[in-house]
């Protein structure tokens, strides 16, 4: 389950469910030699953010290993957003991650997951991120004939 859920990350960095948020300034913030006042929206482009090379090296590849605790501690935690960060990050995260594991380990259990064959998603930047030609995979029934009888 721990590879599991680094693949989980893994694919949340490369394709998060909220691609940007907002948050609005509660007081006055100093940032770069100056201020931005209270009441002002700033806006996290967490997409962007994950595809940074500064902060992911070779950012379009898919490895899960940058999730390891070592590469994990090497980084600013607020460098990972798929969930928003702070104190109005999103309730339902860890409900989120419990659900992903118990599902994909359930259709892993049975099935092989494969891309499919020829298939580019077409992204939409939206509040959700969304494909506008859908998400299509292939899935291969594992044979498991070869069990192995007791210990």
């Amino acid at each position: 389950m721990r590879y599991l859920e680094k693949v989980i990350k893994e694919a949340l960095r490369l394709y998060p469910s909220v691609p940007i948020f907002g948050r609005q300034l509660q007081e006055d913030a100093e940032f770069d030699g100056g201020i931005i006042p209270k009441g002002v929206t700033l806006t996290t482009f967490a997409y962007g953010m994950h595809r940074d090379p500064k902060l992911y090296p070779d950012p379009e590849k898919f490895d899960p290993e940058r999730f390891t605790l070592e590469n994990q501690s090497t980084r600013n935690p607020f460098a990972y957003v798929p969930f928003s960060a702070g104190p109005r990050n999103c309730i339902g995260q860890r409900f989120a991650m419990l659900e992903l594991k118990a599902v994909i380990s359930n259709v892993l259990r049975h099935f092989e997951i494969l891309p499919a064959d020829g298939y580019k998603p077409i992204l939409i930047p939206n509040v959700v991120l969304k494909s506008l030609n859908g998400v299509e995979i292939c899935l291969k029934e594992r044979n498991f004939r070869g069990k192995c009888e007791g210990v």
